[in-house]
């Protein structure tokens, strides 16, 4: 059963094998469940579960919100991805322990 729901996931645009693995493992099994909660929320909670991982970036987030728009990543207003990426930097500050 996860393979199809990781499969639909796999079907949106931006979304491979990879995030779309991320994706589910947090708990989200439907594109309409990473409509619902965003790519700010899916992003806090893969982080909450494995911590900082390679590829865990303001990209990533692109391709969630492309994902959910139907867009490509890079077609994503500089707006929607200077958010994505002050959001990114604001986790990844907040985790540093280099900074506490």
């Amino acid at each position: 059963m996860s393979g199809e729901k990781i499969a639909a996931l796999k079907k949106l645009p931006n979304l491979g094998e990879k995030c779309a693995h991320r994706i589910f493992e947090s708990g989200v099994e439907t594109p309409e469940q990473l409509s619902t909660l965003g790519p700010e929320e899916v992003f806090l909670r893969i982080f909450e579960k494995h911590g900082w991982q390679p590829g865990m970036c303001s990209c990533f987030l692109y391709a969630i919100e492309g994902a959910i728009t139907g867009e490509k990543w890079n077609e994503i207003s500089d707006t929607r991805k200077k958010e994505l990426r002050d959001f990114v930097h604001a986790v990844r500050a907040s985790f540093d322990p280099r900074k506490k």
